[in-house]
């Protein structure tokens, strides 16, 4: 085997590793967003329609377009994955509050963890 072809072998190799390691970095994100947004409506009370936040008031502000942090925020993509499971309800005025009966039926805490309080 040439230099050039183990040079390239090696390059592909090292090209899937840090695929793979990007895929991990994403989905662990994705669940410790998950958690978060749960512990956010679980501190912030809102655990019925009678108590439902808006959004600002839970801190899931989006960022502005110029606010700039070196990590993707995931708190946005958490919330709607809540949302379409039905874990997250939103009120007719706009609030939003967690569903404890619906997150109890489903394994969404067992396969992200439990948030810790």
């Amino acid at each position: 085997m040439s230099d050039s072809t183990r040079a390239l072998i090696i390059f592909i190799l090292a090209i899937i590793v840090l695929l793979a390691l990007a895929f991990l970095a994403s989905n662990f994100m994705a669940r410790r967003a998950i958690k978060s947004v749960i512990k956010m409506f679980r501190n912030g009370q809102a655990l019925s329609a009678e108590t439902a936040k808006t959004t600002d008031e839970l801190g899931l502000k989006p960022r502005r377009l110029l606010q700039f942090k070196a990590l993707r925020d995931y708190k946005p993509a958490a919330l709607q994955f809540l949302m379409r499971h039905n874990i997250i309800q939103a009120t007719e005025d706009g609030r939003f509050f967690l569903s404890e009966e619906t997150l109890s039926q489903t394994n969404i805490e067992q396969r992200v963890g439990r948030p810790r309080t």
